[in-house]
């Protein structure tokens, strides 16, 4: 893969996070390594890590990575604009869509189908909207246990409308809590109280319009090894983490502290942060502490990472 050299990092954290996705149930982590100058896969399976409160743009995936040219920080998304590209505008798309896909050049996005749908985690549930294509991967991006279709959508702006009625008219909230969502993270999820749920709710709604007779989709495949003895709390992305990796699911990576208490790490607010690791480093040729990582596979630019293939978890 073509790589541009990129700017310095902070002081120590030679790792520039690019995305984090999952493919199926399989979580990956990418960053530019400033010293190799390329993209490399980091582990998961381990937690030993430095994070900035620094944020810079990720660069752009064209013709290979490019590293931000201007080095801008950035805030609610990992790129600038200049490095957005064509894709500029249609970030303003993803929560409240413009047009139903011919007010821009990317109407494959907004003009394609969507399904409005429900997730259940546990017996907690809400409703959102995705591309139909995504149904599956949309769930497990948001750690849910179970997701089932309702609606099938010409586009993307008639499903966000959907979603908003069906929200309303039902009080299905359309984001559940960190706090709530991690109530049911100590234990293994039934599978009996979640179809029950399902059913009751596609029956009130099948009252009002037609539903998809579609079956509830268990997501059951998480790489979660153990689960806490505690409900684990939230810790700040910045700053040095450090613990037994207990699985990962959705957003967060769940981990154990050495006196027991369990924490969470949002691993979505990772990519446009600079990190280092320690326990996963080791001495190479020269006896230089290296950190142990996978070099990314090359694939071609519309197969880039998610975050650079605007089909990501924050282009649904």
């Amino acid at each position: 893969m073509l790589v541009q050299k990129a700017s310095v990092p902070p002081e120590n954290l030679p790792y520039h996070i690019l995305d984090f996705y999952w493919d199926a149930f399989t979580p990956h982590l990418k960053a530019y390594d400033i010293t190799k100058e390329e993209v490399v896969e980091l582990s998961l399976s381990i937690l030993a890590m430095t994070v900035s409160e620094e944020r810079q743009c990720i660069g752009s995936f064209h013709d290979g990575y490019r590293p931000c040219p201007s080095h801008r920080s950035v805030g609610t998304f990992t790129q600038c604009r200049a490095c957005m590209g064509s894709w500029a505008r249609t970030y303003r798309c993803v929560f409240e869509p413009q047009c139903a896909g011919n007010g821009c050049e990317h109407r494959d996005f907004c003009g394609r189908h969507h399904v409005v749908y429900l997730a259940f985690y546990g017996t907690l549930v809400k409703v959102g909207m995705t591309s139909a294509g995504r149904l599956e991967q949309r769930g497990i991006e948001q750690g849910a246990d179970a997701i089932a279709p309702l609606f099938m959508c010409r586009d993307r702006q008639e499903a966000r409308a959907l979603e908003k009625e069906t929200s309303r008219r039902f009080k299905l909230p359309q984001e559940v809590l960190v706090t709530r969502i991690a109530s049911q993270w100590t234990r293994r999820p039934s599978r009996a109280p979640i179809s029950n749920a399902f059913t009751t709710y596609r029956s009130r709604i099948a009252a009002w319009r037609d539903v998809m007779q579609e079956e509830l989709i268990f997501l059951d495949q998480y790489p979660i090894h153990a689960y806490p003895r505690s409900l684990p709390t939230l810790v700040r992305t910045s700053g040095h983490h450090d613990g037994e990796v207990l699985g990962i699911k959705g957003r967060y990576m769940v981990f154990r502290l050495s006196g027991g208490e369990s924490r969470l790490l949002d691993l979505s607010d990772l990519p446009s942060r600079w990190v280092a690791t320690s326990s996963s480093f080791e001495p190479d040729e020269e006896g230089i502490p290296r950190m142990v990582c996978k070099r990314m596979s090359q694939r071609p630019v519309e197969e880039a990472p998610h975050s650079l293939r605007h089909d990501q978890r924050t282009l649904y």
